[in-house]
């Protein structure tokens, strides 16, 4: 470091030039530089794809064999006279036991994507940004924990900047 009135070498600590008497002026602190939206989102975002796709599977796993029941699943159970067959041949439902299958279907679907959408963007493949706004807008109708994640994703993702973000983030 050098005095700037007079050229004298200087050390770090001093505050005074000791030839000139000049002050010298304070260096500036090295500011952290700041994260983009994006960069301070992204994990935790990933991350609550991958766990609401776990959580989505689990609670359709507990309330498929009530479903199932309710449909007439369990009709076999028991004797005549006790269990669903108190209902008798006219139960509504019985024509409908393909009904649990395809939701069992469907969440298997939706939560694949779910756990893809986050393992990309864990990953920051180069279309992760795309599937996680895909399947944002596709979740958007599943009430509370999908809508919110959704919206969440969607805040942090949609915005023109945050593809130029994503797009200098990605892994090609």
């Amino acid at each position: 470091m050098f005095c700037s009135g007079c050229g004298q070498a200087m050390q770090a600590f001093e505050q005074v030039c000791p030839r000139c008497g000049r002050p010298v002026p304070p260096m500036p602190a090295a500011r952290p530089v700041p994260s983009s939206r994006v960069q301070r989102h992204l994990h935790p975002m990933a991350t609550l794809w991958i766990v609401w796709a776990v959580w989505n599977m689990l609670a359709w796993m507990i309330a498929l064999p009530f479903f199932a029941g309710f449909m007439g699943g369990w009709q076999h159970w028991g004797s005549p006279g006790h269990g669903f067959y108190a209902f008798g041949p006219g139960f509504p439902f019985m024509h409908m036991m393909w009904l649990p299958w395809v939701i069992t279907a469907t969440v298997v679907l939706r939560s694949a994507l779910a756990a893809a959408t986050g393992f990309a963007l864990l990953r920051r493949a180069p279309w992760g940004r795309t599937l996680a706004i895909v399947t944002a807008f596709l979740t958007l109708i599943k009430p509370i924990t999908g809508t919110i994640l959704s919206i969440y994703t969607l805040w942090v993702l949609l915005p023109f900047p945050s593809g130029q973000e994503y797009e200098q983030m990605a892994v090609h």
